[in-house]
């Protein structure tokens, strides 16, 4: 112990002889291991971290996607009982949707998220209730009790964990609901993530006037659970030929839809998954690129101790004490990289939390835990081995070759020379990686962020009125006059250009995935399920100067336009085009073939407005949008206002609040927040990535070339007598410049060569993330390569004119 103490002891007197040499390797480590920490601990957290169940790796979501996407692809409350009943491979099945649900406490309504769930969602789970009990299947029926389930959270934050809760009744949108139970914490992982939840049946939406036993109903996600010694395979292949059978029993609701069964861990992660994993591969190479750069470090420190490794072994220290002396002080220093990076994933893992988007709440559960320490652990050991190993071997040898010598060696040997451009050229090919990646990511982005709205989101202000309160179910009259009496209101508000009414929110999950089926009169019929689609917005008069949207042919929307007369649509310009491209769309008709619909709908074409983008680039767009007048609505429900001021539409939420108060006091309005927020919120995924393989790859890109620097610097300096001699021969600058420049060169084209071979085999894995770019996009590819040149020309040309201006009478006397 004692003579352990003593080394340690010494290891810390010889670094802090050369602080700044400790100080940059210590940095760099840090960076190193600080970067892969915290992208290590968003995998484990985002990816590998099991749900909070027994077995949890038995959990699926099953879908029911119609054509070749997953974005809309919930199934119907018909159908999921149909499935229950016929399928064997699943222990049980369950069926969940969202809503809001005011709860009338003291003071202003409490706007709370209603899970509307069948009973077996928690059975799934497979944990004890805290209180309580789930609600049944007799519970669950047409007309059944009203009936409520806290979640835990709610319990604790509201109800101040009443363990007397039990029984108590609630007021949920003007009606009283009975708790029967408190359920634990983690059922919130396969719910709907939110602060304030509670779980009713789903017969409750019946209250707002749902029919959730209609088989076009397809807004409900479907769980389950494999049985003992079933596969997702064997699931997968059941559920399709159930799935034919439905499609056979019920064309008209279920053709063109398919079945999906997928792990319920993946589904949650699918979105965002890939830019996680790039972010892996990235902080892989930045720290290969770290230990590269301390090691190459070592190797110039290591030959200024040759005198002292001389010494040592002269005094009797074998080749064995010396190894171990030269990798206690990289351990001391790796040692110290981590805690410096361990503070700093702690601090960026709080910054990445804090400015996360709620939607993503797994990236809420990433934090240092004993398998983050763990990591941080076994990182700093191998950084440890990987950038000591070689430079202590070559010290250890040199002493050795040193005493042979007398103490004196003139130029390094051939073969550290070697392994210093070995390590060059392996941080240049890495750096030459991760620019290609970076680069091919941030063009995929900037396609994304370049394409046309077909709006002006600027300077706009939103808010969500959903009307929950029964007294509005049966009475549309009455929601339509409380929408208009809340617009008139807020578009007199000073500062507000304008404001119009949209039922559904741009740029959220979910918003225009339903695509509905309709029919030109006069034109080919389709055969059923291949009829074209389009997404349909309801909305008020206004909206399209709200939006700022040309309106290219006809009408807006006006008072006139009510339920008792014609109903009109107004249609975008890529629907215009397709069926009427020979004449003017304005008076054509649309029918619309919903299935079950009483009579099919037919709407008048008003007006055709520019094409839009309401949701996300990597989301499926759909073919054509159509636009109806809120006016004419028979089932108002909700409507999102949109207000346009002159300076920032912030400062307006308080008014619209107080409005809302004033012309309905039970009504609560929430997501107050700028357009601007909600498109950027979309892609906030895809910015983080961008923003960190962006730092990444500039970090590896110094590193590659301060290690180039360092390695023609001090090969400049220990040839200095030889660069004396050729000048005192008569060599000329220029042939001295290329002399040194052709060195770092070919390091340089030898990584680069290395690195884009590398690129091109690995770019596949991320293609799938790419938007409107190709893996081996050519320009992205010249891009690298000169940026790459460009800054390891900068790292050449200053050891270069260092050799210039050497004296050769001064090289000649040393």
């Amino acid at each position: 112990m004692r003579g352990l103490i003593q080394s340690l002891r010494y290891t810390l007197r010889v670094l802090l002889k050369s602080p700044g040499f400790t100080i940059t390797a210590v940095l760099i480590l840090g960076f190193g291991i600080g970067a892969n920490t915290t992208i290590f601990s968003l995998i484990d957290a985002v990816i590998f971290n099991a749900l909070p169940y027994p077995q949890p790796d038995r959990l699926v979501r099953i879908l029911q996607p119609k054509g070749n996407t997953n974005y809309w692809a919930q199934v119907d409350y018909p159908d999921y009982l149909d499935i229950k009943a016929s399928q064997r491979s699943l222990e049980d099945l369950a069926v969940q949707s969202w809503w809001f649900l005011d709860f009338a406490g003291q003071g202003t309504p409490q706007r709370l998220t209603a899970i509307f769930a069948s009973p077996g969602l928690f059975s799934l789970s497979k944990l004890p209730f805290v209180l309580g009990r789930p609600f049944t299947e007799d519970e669950d029926k047409h007309n059944g009790p009203l009936v409520v389930v806290l979640s835990e959270a709610l319990w604790r934050s509201r109800f101040n964990s009443d363990p007397s809760i039990i029984g108590k009744s609630l007021r949920l949108s003007g009606e009283s609901f009975q708790v029967i139970g408190v359920c634990p914490r983690q059922v919130e992982d396969v719910s709907t993530p939110a602060d304030d939840i509670i779980y009713v049946p789903v017969h409750v939406t019946e209250l707002s006037g749902n029919d959730f036993q209609d088989r076009n109903g397809h807004y409900l996600s479907l769980f389950g659970r494999l049985k003992a010694g079933a596969t997702l395979a064997e699931a997968q292949a059941e559920l399709e030929i159930i799935q034919q059978n439905l499609v056979k029993q019920y064309p008209a609701s279920n053709k063109g839809y398919g079945i999906k069964v997928v792990p319920v861990q993946e589904n949650m992660v699918s979105s965002y998954s890939g830019v996680v994993w790039l972010l892996g591969g990235a902080v892989s190479c930045l720290l290969l690129i770290s230990c590269a750069n301390v090691a190459n470090l070592l190797f110039a420190r290591g030959l200024a101790r040759r005198k002292e490794m001389l010494i040592r072994a002269t005094l009797g220290a074998s080749r064995a004490s010396l190894l171990r002396q030269l990798f206690s002080e990289t351990a001391c220093l790796a040692g110290l990289g981590g805690l410096t990076g361990l503070l700093l994933a702690a601090w960026w893992i709080g910054l990445m939390k804090a400015i996360s988007p709620d939607y993503l709440y797994r990236f809420g559960e990433v934090k240092l835990d004993t398998r983050a320490l763990l990591f941080v652990f076994a990182f700093t050991a191998l950084v440890s081995l990987l950038s000591g190993l070689l430079p202590a071997l070559n010290l250890s040898r040199l002493s050795a070759r040193l005493q042979d010598q007398g103490g004196r060696a003139g130029t390094t040997s051939q073969q550290r020379q070697r392994t210093q451009s070995a390590l060059v050229a392996g941080q240049i090919a890495l750096a030459c990686l991760l620019l290609v990646g970076g680069g091919l990511f941030i063009r995929s982005f900037q396609n994304m962020q370049s394409l046309p709205l077909g709006f002006n989101p600027h300077h706009l202000l939103t808010a969500d009125i959903t009307v929950t309160n029964p007294n509005y179910a049966n009475d549309q009259a009455k929601v339509r006059q409380l929408f208009e009496a809340v617009l008139e209101k807020v578009r007199a508000l000073p500062g507000v250009t304008e404001a119009a009414m949209n039922q559904d929110m741009p740029f959220q999950w979910g918003f225009g995935e339903l695509n509905a089926p309709f029919h030109v009169p006069g034109q080919p019929v389709a055969e059923p399920g291949k009829e074209p689609t389009f997404c349909s917005q309801d909305i008020s008069s206004g909206y399209f100067q709200t939006m700022e949207m040309p309106l290219l042919l006809g009408r807006d929307f006006n008072s006139g336009d009510r339920p008792e007369t014609q109903h009109v649509i107004i249609v975008d310009n890529a629907l215009a085009q397709h069926f009427f491209p020979d004449e003017n769309p304005v008076g054509k008709q649309i029918e619309y073939l919903w299935a079950n619909n009483e009579g099919q709908k037919v709407w008048t074409i008003v007006g055709v407005v520019q094409n839009s983008r309401h949701n996300s680039p990597d989301h499926p767009l759909a073919p054509y949008q159509v636009f109806l007048p809120y006016s004419q609505r028979d089932d108002l429900y909700r409507a999102l206002l949109l207000l346009r001021s002159e300076g920032d539409p912030t400062q307006l939420g308080s008014a619209v609040q107080r409005i809302v108060r004033e012309v309905d006091p039970n009504q609560s309005v929430t997501q107050i927040m700028t357009l601007d927020d909600l498109v950027t919120n979309r892609s906030w995924t895809r910015e983080l990535g961008v923003s960190l393989v962006s730092i990444f790859s500039a970090v590896a890109l110094l590193l590659s070339a301060v290690g180039l620097y360092g390695v023609l610097a001090y090969s400049v300096s220990q040839r200095t007598r030889e660069i004396g001699v050729r000048i005192a021969l008569g060599a000329q600058s220029s042939g001295i410049l290329k002399l040194v420049l052709w060195r770092g060169l070919k390091l340089v084209i030898v990584g680069s060569v290395a690195g884009m071979t590398l690129a091109l085999m690995l770019v596949r894995f991320i293609e799938s993330i790419l938007y409107g770019i190709s893996g081996d996009d050519p320009i992205t590819l010249a891009l690298a390569i000169l940026v790459l040149g460009a800054v390891a020309v900068l790292a050449c040309l200053f050891p270069a004119l260092a050799a210039v201006k050497i004296n050769p009478i001064t090289a000649l006397r040393e």
